[in-house]
Parts: C-alpha cells; sequence; structure tokens
C-alpha cells in the first residue's frame, strides 16, 4: 500500500477493547445467500446490498422492505450513483451542505422501523479512484467537491443523520464540524443496534500519500467499526495483507472493532483463503468478513475456483459466529420496539372506514374538506414542504385519527370549525406532533395547541 506507518498509538484502553472482542467473526456474503451456502456450507448471518443514491426512497423497493431480503444481519453500502448509471447523484461536499438530508432523514426512520441489527457502510473504497465519491482521479489530481476534507464531513454527517436524536444535540455537533443545521428531531438508532462501518481499500489508487486512508478518517466519534477491503488478484497471494494489518492496528488506536465487508479472489488461489482463515483467528477484534461476492459468471465467483472453494469451506466456514446477542431488536428479552410509522385511520358515522400508514420521511399530513359538510375530499403526505402524493381517502369520510406510534387510547376528537376547509399536522421524526392547525382556502384560520410530547390527534365534522 506505500503507507508511512500506521497512524495511532495502541493505548490501554484499546487493549483491553481487544480482549473482549467477539472470538469469531460473523461471516458474510454480496449475492445469492442460499447459492453461497451450498457452494460453501457458510450460513452467512450477514447480507450486503449496495444502493445508489435515493434507492430506497424515491425508487426500488423501498428501505425495510429491502432490509427483509437482507436478513439475518443486512448491510447497506450507500453510493452516490444515479439508479445504476455510473453517473453521479451528489458529492461529498453536496452531502455535508446537507442536500442530501432528505434521503438520510428517510433512512433514518427506516431503520428505526426496522429495529434489528444493521450495519451501514456509507461511501467504502474512497481512496480508489474508479468510485464516484473517490478523492483523486487515476492520475493523482483532485477532484473539486470529493477531497478528503469533503469525505470526512460528509461521512460524519451521514453518521449523526443516521444514528439520530434531538435536534440540539446534533445541531452542536454540526456546528463544531462546520455543517449546517438539520431541522427537526430525529428516530434514535443507538449504537449497537446500528453500527455505521468505514472502509477503504487496503491498497488505494493512485497510491500518493493524499490518498491514505488516515486522510479520509472522520473521527472516531463518527465511525463503530473501523474496517479494510482486500482482494487477491493474482498467484499466489498477492493481496496487500501490509495495509490491512496497519488498518487493523489503527482500528485498536481508535478503539474500534475491526471488519473486512468485501475480500474476495480473481483467481484460483487456495493460499489467499488460507491467509484470510488465519487472519481471522489471529485478529480477535474482528467482527465480520463478507465474502465478495456470489453471482454466476462474476469474475470474483467462488463456484469455479475449485481449491479455493475448497479451501473456504475447510477452513472460513467452521469460523462463523452465531447471531450475537446485539442483533436482537428489543432493549429485553421479549420485547419489541415501539412502532414510529404514522398512520391516518379515517372515520365517519362512529366507524373507522380505513387506515393508510406514512411513507417514509412523511411529516406533515394535510387534509381538504367541503366546508358545508365537512367531508374529507382529499388528503396528502407531505415531506419538506413536498407533497408524496394523495392518500386513497374513503367515501364518506368526515373525520380522522392520526398516530405516529401505535397504542395506545385514541384521543378526543377536535370539532371543524364551521369555516375551516384545511386540516393539518406536522411532527418529527422521533414521532412527536409539533404542530397543527386550521384554514381556510390555504389561509391560517386557528393554531391547534398541543403538548409536549404528544403523539396522537384527531378531528371530525361533529355534530
Amino acid at each position: 500500500m506505500g503507507r508511512r506507518g500506521t497512524f495511532f498509538a495502541v493505548g490501554l484502553t484499546a487493549l483491553a477493547f481487544a480482549s473482549s472482542a467477539q472470538a469469531k467473526p460473523l461471516l458474510g456474503i454480496t449475492g445469492d445467500l442460499p447459492r453461497f451456502q451450498t457452494l460453501t456450507g457458510q450460513a452467512s448471518t450477514v447480507h450486503q446490498a449496495f444502493l445508489g443514491w435515493g434507492q430506497g426512497l424515491s425508487y426500488g423497493s423501498p428501505f425495510v422492505s429491502l432490509f427483509g431480503t437482507l436478513t439475518p444481519i443486512p448491510m447497506i453500502h450507500l453510493g452516490t450513483a444515479k439508479g445504476t448509471s455510473h453517473k453521479e447523484a451528489i458529492t461529498p461536499a453536496q452531502i455535508a451542505a446537507g442536500k442530501g438530508d432528505g434521503y438520510l432523514i428517510g433512512l433514518n426512520q427506516a431503520i428505526a422501523q426496522w429495529g434489528k441489527a444493521i450495519y451501514v457502510r456509507p461511501m467504502a473504497e474512497m481512496n480508489n479512484y474508479i468510485n464516484l465519491w473517490s478523492g483523486f482521479r487515476a492520475n493523482g489530481s483532485a477532484k473539486p467537491g470529493h477531497s478528503p476534507a469533503d469525505y470526512r464531513k460528509a461521512f460524519a454527517r451521514i453518521y449523526l443523520i443516521l444514528h439520530g436524536g434531538s435536534a440540539a444535540s446534533i445541531n452542536a455537533k454540526l456546528k463544531a464540524l462546520g455543517m449546517p443545521p438539520i431541522n427537526g428531531d430525529l428516530a434514535s438508532n443507538p449504537f449497537p443496534r446500528l453500527r455505521i462501518v468505514w472502509s477503504p481499500i487496503a491498497r488505494g489508487n493512485p497510491r500518493i500519500a493524499a490518498n491514505e486512508p488516515e486522510n479520509y478518517y472522520p473521527g472516531k466519534s463518527y465511525v463503530d467499526v473501523d474496517a479494510g477491503d482486500i482482494f487477491d488478484e493474482s498467484l499466489t497471494d498477492t493481496a496487500p495483507w501490509t495495509g490491512l494489518e496497519a488498518l487493523y492496528t489503527a482500528s485498536i488506536g481508535h478503539g474500534r472493532p475491526f471488519a473486512v465487508p468485501e475480500w474476495g479472489l480473481y483467481v484460483d488461489d487456495p493460499t489467499f483463503i488460507k491467509h484470510m482463515c488465519t487472519f481471522l483467528k489471529t485478529h480477535p477484534r474482528t467482527e465480520e468478513a463478507g465474502f465478495y461476492d456470489s453471482r454466476p459468471g462474476s469474475p470474483l465467483d467462488i463456484e469455479p475456483k475449485t481449491l479455493s472453494k475448497k479451501e473456504y469451506r475447510d477452513c472460513i466456514t467452521p469460523l462463523g459466529a452465531p447471531l450475537p446477542g446485539w442483533a436482537s431488536g428489543s432493549s429485553q428479552p421479549g420485547t419489541t420496539p415501539a412502532s414510529t410509522t404514522a398512520t391516518i385511520s379515517f372515520t365517519g358515522g362512529g366507524q373507522t372506514l380505513g387506515s393508510v400508514s406514512a411513507p417514509i420521511g412523511a411529516d406533515e399530513i394535510e387534509l381538504d374538506m367541503t366546508p358545508a359538510t365537512g367531508i374529507v375530499v382529499k388528503a396528502y403526505w407531505i415531506r419538506g414542504g413536498k407533497s408524496l402524493g394523495p392518500m386513497n381517502v374513503p367515501s364518506g369520510a368526515t373525520g380522522v385519527v392520526f398516530q405516529t406510534k401505535s397504542g395506545g387510547a385514541a384521543p378526543t376528537p377536535l370539532i371543524r370549525p364551521r369555516v375551516g376547509t384545511d386540516f393539518h399536522v406536522k411532527w418529527s421524526s422521533s414521532g412527536t406532533i409539533t404542530s397543527a392547525w386550521w384554514t381556510r382556502v390555504g389561509k391560517l384560520l386557528a393554531q391547534i395547541p398541543v403538548t409536549a410530547g404528544e403523539t396522537s390527534i384527531a378531528m371530525t365534522q361533529g355534530s
């Protein structure tokens, strides 16, 4: 890798952390999990998918549906491409400036809804010029908006938004880092259930001092798991192990566990597999190792590599750790995290006529009613002031019950003012209703008082 040596000293606290790490790594896969199990016998606990910017929110399967296809523990890689193209949707500098907050807030809420263990890898292998978010071109020239400093800020912003919490707490940290604030509280996704992974490749390209991994490190306060990717490209075992060792040593200095989210080989090289087996046995901080990949026809597919496949089955597969305690979504055995999915139930004639769940990221509803009858004729989900499209409103609905969290008694309905034509409710992503109001043809009619911590509200036409 041409590194300038390790970049953090090993302290007593870090050594104590290392000694308490889990004894065996979780084994993961990118690609077809059942197929890989057939090939190697590995019962994978981590299943990785690569996302373009906006995927899961503005296109593709919704986040929570996607997570359900990646069990037991999803690992989500966040890239910056537009869809399946290799065109850039957003730069690291734009992420740092808050231009991607809508997507990140949607992911924050989806992780809260998921309520179970999940890894997220933002913009991995940033020291490899082939990636859109990399800091340098192949010739070593810098890319505007992609500098290591831009990357560090973008990574820290992603970390803070995905882990969530109060706006005051997040904004204090963003201000200290020279970034703009967020608007409103976010759902809390604490470590260890959510684990944000920082992972360069063990030998970067271009191999210049400015492109060394430590230049991209956002600080241990914004990383849950240090990591490194490694690949074997030619016989015999020419992979950059010195670089991976240096990243592992740095993780000790950071006081963070280690992972190898992507490792694989282009050639049939059982020596490389055996070397990885030895690494995992002798580096106890390594909590996860994910093989890349299991797709028929891929140059990295292990199926045609007969010798490597046998070595993997004999040496790597037996190392796999069982699902760890932190992977449970419950704080105590037998409990289930409360849902923070907002729902609206339409009522009429004393009956519930139908219910609709909010799309991820929605933070406001608007109901439009006919003045004479109070019948709800239109209803919209809104995010950041922009409509997400109409709801299906049942015929004859004259009232609603809105809740951001399931359970609890329905509140006493507010009676619509006779001249009121619209009912609005706005809430934070933590589920607290922050404001509600009546309007008449788009003009404010009356503000509705809300109490601290309120999570439900109802209205009706009245008698």
